[in-house]
């Protein structure tokens, strides 16, 4: 049974769009191959639908919900391998989470950036993150460089995991429906970044800095970071009319490194 069964008026504000069947559900849930003696982490419970298949399969789950309309109808699920937390996952307290961990979940279109961005880089390390995402989201993950998805998100997250989409979802299957498709991905951390944990947060910063002004060309951009960008380009083997759109991972990476060789 999936979502249809609920007796609660879906809230758009907390962008809850729920699937009518547990068709999809199960699809997701076997589409992680995760090792059933993992701890999942579910962000947006909802009524259970995802957590219940993830229960039968012999997961321990640990779920974040913020409308706590459905802790009474989620109290059936709770026991000693089910907890949830009526919370708002992007402020909450993540250090108690097992490492690593998985992520399933199927994501509130309007905060996808902020949970990723928080499971990414300020959660624990996890084996693999599954999640339903808006397509047009996905499609920013796995862009190339030169299309218009290719910005910020594409390059921090890549640069730290690797990407892939797993299946389509139509906007038929959710109720209300919404106005786009999903997709599931699967996000997996890189054993050896090319960027080390402690310099996370500067690499990050200076790739935002890198898209500020997304049609100029880079060495503007750069002017507030060296003195001489065109030194820097030439250095990193980049030419001098590039920009940011146009650099692959691994161009930002050598530039990161050529300005702060010893930044933590």
């Amino acid at each position: 049974m999936g979502e249809r069964s609920i007796n609660i008026r879906l809230n758009r504000a907390l962008g809850q769009n729920f699937l009518k069947s547990a068709k999809i559900s199960r699809r997701i849930v076997e589409s992680a191959s995760l090792d059933p003696s993992l701890t999942i982490v579910e962000i947006g419970v909802g009524s259970g639908s995802l957590t219940s298949i993830l229960l039968e399969l012999g997961y321990t789950v640990i779920g974040f919900e913020i409308d706590t309309r459905f802790v009474e109808g989620n109290k059936r699920l709770e026991g000693e391998k089910c907890t949830f937390r009526y919370e708002d996952f992007l402020k909450a307290d993540l250090s108690s989470l097992p490492e690593p961990a998985a992520y399933v979940a199927n994501i509130p279109y309007y905060i996808t950036s902020p949970i990723i961005e928080r499971i990414m880089f300020e959660g624990p390390d996890f084996v693999k993150a599954v999640l339903m995402v808006q397509k047009e989201y996905a499609d920013r993950l796995i862009a190339t460089p030169r299309t218009k998805e290719y910005g910020i998100l594409t390059v921090n997250v890549n640069t730290f995991a690797s990407v892939s989409e797993l299946f389509q979802v139509s906007r038929k299957e959710f109720i209300p429906q919404p106005e786009v498709d999903s997709m599931v991905i699967e996000l997996s951390l890189l054993d050896e970044p090319p960027i080390e944990r402690e310099r996370r947060d500067a690499y990050r910063g200076f790739v935002r800095q890198c898209f500020s002004q997304r049609r100029k060309k880079l060495k503007n951009n750069l002017k507030g970071l060296v003195d001489s960008p065109e030194s820097l380009l030439k250095a990193s083997k980049i030419g001098l009319d590039a920009r940011a759109e146009e650099l692959d991972v691994e161009d930002f990476v050598r530039l990161f490194r050529n300005i702060y060789p010893n930044v933590v």
